[in-house]
């Protein structure tokens, strides 16, 4: 019997993962909240090995287990994760493939009502290179095959899929595809009854988590696909014309990197100068936090801090290794300053940034003291967004977008028995101001929603509202 009991909220309000609104994403839906690369918007699903019941339950044992030794909140749930044992596991014992046993298990975390929580696929694992015995879990792994970049972005507008961004000089844009044109079939996936389906959902923060991983599920298809797939997409143009351009596309330079347990995670580094007239701009972005990052922020250390200001945008971008965010901080302040703390009944660890003042080689540094604008939307999640609000709280960046995801808890990663890895929350997160991102999101300083009218608009409205408060920053 399926039980659609609800434990009560957290701080942060009820998140119940609205997983069967979106059936056909269930195997990569919380894995891309955190960046990880999923084969997503399959046509159909592949045949499943069967699975002993001795595996099953195993599996089901380790889950329940864990949360019980792991969860910072545990005591929050305990009555009600005993009667979701009680209820669940006879049913994971009926589980006979790797599918139905998900299922079930993803209906048990649905329960604790965080994110973080979840289920990642073997599938997920494919591309990941075997990990030497013993092995740091820090280090990164070349997976086998390198993702590609189609420079093509979309978000949900207005009751739509439509293409927010097509890349300068990218596969996109060479494709002939335009913002703002609306999308209606990925792969033979058709597009409407997705939205259709979220769109009847009646609570605002599951309606608005559902959009969300859908944005997720299509960016890891349309934007970082294999690089030998062409994708078959059907669009409606500016003129409500159906357009079907061919699109595949190109290989990034840093591929898919790996690190630990986790997926194979998609990286993309942006550089680029914008003139205005109070000086000029350095605009970075990225599409993972992963420790190539760091090799090329300060490999390109002179380039970014040689303009007057700078902008990171991280819309789209779903988070990665937290540690990363403090490190590139690092070259922002002066002094030194609280970004966030990690929080657990028995423990709490402080993410500072430390002035960076000698290089490697030895070179003297002097921390950037120019104004910084950070872009974020509804995909900047997890360490996106606890790196956003730390630097809002301490007053050392303005914030321009749309609230972020509100997908804010370190996260680990346990092997099952059936093959596949739970993701579990095992801490708290709050900012220097006491603030819980989890549920709630990071909301901008100055919010700027994108639209039907606005989403053509070149340099993006987002990023025009921080080249604006720049210029401001600069007037002498």
């Amino acid at each position: 019997m399926q039980s659609n009991r609800i434990i009560q909220p957290r701080r942060g309000g009820r998140f119940r993962l609205p997983r069967r609104v979106l059936s056909a994403f269930l195997a990569s839906l919380v894995l891309n909240a955190v960046g990880g690369v999923a084969h997503v918007l399959a046509a159909e699903q592949p045949a499943q090995p069967t699975l002993s019941e001795a595996d099953a339950l195993a599996s089901f044992d380790q889950v329940w287990e864990q949360v019980r030794r792991q969860y910072f909140d545990f005591e929050r749930i305990e009555s009600d994760w005993e009667q979701a044992r009680e209820q669940l596991r006879p049913r994971a014992a009926q589980a006979t493939d790797v599918v139905a046993l998900r299922e079930v298990l993803h209906e048990l975390l649905d329960q604790i009502g965080e994110s973080h929580f979840g289920i990642l696929p073997i599938e997920a694992f494919e591309q990941m290179a075997a990990l030497e015995e013993g092995a740091d879990e820090a280090v990164e792994i070349a997976p086998e095959a390198p993702r590609a970049s189609t420079g093509l972005a979309v978000r949900w507008v207005e009751g739509s899929i439509r293409v927010s961004e097509v890349g300068a000089r990218s596969p996109a844009s060479e494709a002939g595809i335009e913002p703002g044109w609306t999308l209606l079939v990925v792969d033979e996936f058709a597009i409407d009854p997705a939205v259709e389906r979220i769109a009847a959902i009646a609570d605002e923060g599951d309606r608005r988590r559902a959009r969300t991983r859908l944005e997720y599920a299509l960016q890891y298809r349309l934007t970082y696909p294999r690089p030998e797939h062409e994708m078959d997409l059907v669009f409606l143009d500016a003129a409500g014309d159906e357009r079907r351009p061919a699109l595949s596309g190109r290989p990034l330079e840093h591929g898919a990197v790996q690190i630990g347990y986790l997926p194979p995670m998609t990286f993309e580094f942006s550089l680029r100068r914008l003139d205005i007239p109070a000086g000029c701009v350095s605009v970075l972005s990225f599409s993972t936090w992963v420790p190539a990052l760091i090799d090329e922020f300060q490999g390109r250390r002179d380039e970014i801090f040689g303009c007057d200001a700078l902008v990171l945008d991280l819309r789209g971008n779903p988070g990665g290794v937290l540690a990363t965010m403090v490190t590139l901080a690092n070259d922002l302040f002066e002094e030194t300053a609280l970004l966030g703390t990690l929080l657990r009944s028995d423990a709490r660890l402080e993410f500072r940034a430390f002035p960076r003042r000698v290089a490697m080689d030895g070179t003297r540094l002097s921390p950037f003291t120019g104004p910084v604008a950070v872009l974020i939307d509804s995909m900047s999640g997890s360490t996106s967004e606890m790196f956003a609000a730390g630097m809002q709280a301490q007053g050392r960046a303005r914030l321009f977008g749309e609230r972020s995801a509100g997908m804010a808890l370190p996260s680990r990663m346990l092997p099952l028995a059936s093959g596949d890895y739970l993701m579990y929350a095992f801490a708290d997160y709050q900012d220097s101001l006491g603030r819980r991102i989890e549920g709630a999101g990071v909301q901008p300083d100055q919010p700027v929603p994108l639209d039907a009218e606005n989403i053509t608009d070149v340099p993006s409205p987002v990023l025009q509202a921080g080249l604006d408060w720049i210029t401001d920053q600069l007037a002498p």
